[in-house]
């Protein structure tokens, strides 16, 4: 019976993976709107080349909703800053609080900055003497429930609004993700699906035309569909090694293949400032290694987290994220 019940369940497993993750492994045909809704996460996770769906850290619920409901105290505040080129800067805020012991909510906001960007044409490239500004900024509420010891599942709702000069998109997104300690050492599974929602449709006027408004194309949020892996290879009182893995699956790329590692050592038994390395590879996409360094110190009654990451996006070159962590103090 047992050996029937597992035919049946790949045979109808069989079909769902292929609606999933359709042509895996092969490039995607298709546009998407909101892009920099892909560069949300933490400096630590940007390290460690955003392989943290399964990563019990407050910085990943940007990836995985569900995590929230890991969050070890009553409250939790996640600050990242990332510069791009061009003196773009991308800032993320989220605070997750515990209301209850197997709920979690969480907010958080990020936004696009960018100086003003003077305008030209295909008559005067040099400039028209105005200027024009693009920004984008999100909204989002998640709510993550621990439904046993093991499990847990979570889900974001998220407004998106962007700005190119006189024309406006908005839309709504929506995150759900789990969570699951299988119970095989420290392994940690996860899946979750992050930016699905509804076409996003720009809206506003076309000053060069004279026209009060027009209708644009709609496209597509960038949905990503993410599996995720991660454990401990080593943990005692002064040390702890973990590793993350994850495939990712968005709508307009082809799938990406990640792998990372976090060493974190603590300076004494009596005073646990921590000192933590971080290193990512990732396959088959722009963003293909990271690298990060952070200190964790205890200043009760709270524990600060500094992070930095250092990641490799071709052909822009390199970008740089900072990032702090507000969590209760825990001692030794």
């Amino acid at each position: 019976m047992g050996k029937r019940a597992l035919l049946l369940t790949a045979v109808l497993a069989c079909p769902l993976l292929g609606q999933i993750l359709p042509r895996f492994g092969e490039e995607r045909v298709g546009s998407s709107a909101a892009s920099a809704l892909k560069a949300l996460g933490s400096a630590r996770s940007a390290g460690l080349v955003s392989a943290t769906t399964a990563l019990p850290e407050p910085g990943s619920v940007w990836l995985n909703p569900a995590v929230a409901a890991e969050q070890q105290g009553r409250y939790a505040l996640v600050l990242a800053s990332q510069r791009l080129i061009a003196e773009v800067w991308h800032h993320a805020l989220c605070v997750g609080y515990r209301f209850w012991e197997p709920g979690t909510v969480a907010l958080s906001f990020s936004v696009v900055s960018l100086p003003p960007i003077e305008e030209t044409t295909e008559f005067r490239p040099y400039g028209t003497g105005r200027q024009f500004r693009f920004g984008q900024w999100t909204a989002a509420l998640s709510y993550a429930h621990r439904f046993t010891e093991q499990f847990a599942a979570g889900v974001t709702l998220r407004y998106v609004q962007e700005n190119w000069a006189e024309v406006t998109l908005r839309g709504i997104t929506w995150d759900a993700g789990t969570f699951y300690w299988t119970g095989i050492g420290s392994l940690r599974l996860a899946v979750a699906v992050s930016h699905f929602g509804l076409p996003l449709r720009a809206v506003g006027p076309l000053p060069e035309q004279g026209a009060p408004a027009r209708d644009f194309r709609e496209f597509a949020p960038p949905t990503v569909f993410r599996i995720g892996l991660a454990g401990e290879l080593l943990h005692d009182a002064l040390q702890r090694w973990t590793w993350v893995a994850s495939v990712e699956h968005p709508s307009d790329q082809s799938e990406s293949y990640a792998v990372g590692s976090e060493y974190a050592v603590r300076f004494s038994s009596a005073f646990p400032a921590e000192l933590l390395v971080r290193a990512g590879l990732r396959a088959q996409a722009a963003q293909w290694w990271a690298v990060g360094v952070g200190v964790r110190l205890p200043l009760a009654p709270f524990t600060l987290q500094l992070d930095y990451a250092l990641t490799a996006q071709p052909p822009f070159g390199l970008a740089h994220r900072f990032g702090c962590t507000v969590e209760p103090f825990r001692g030794p």
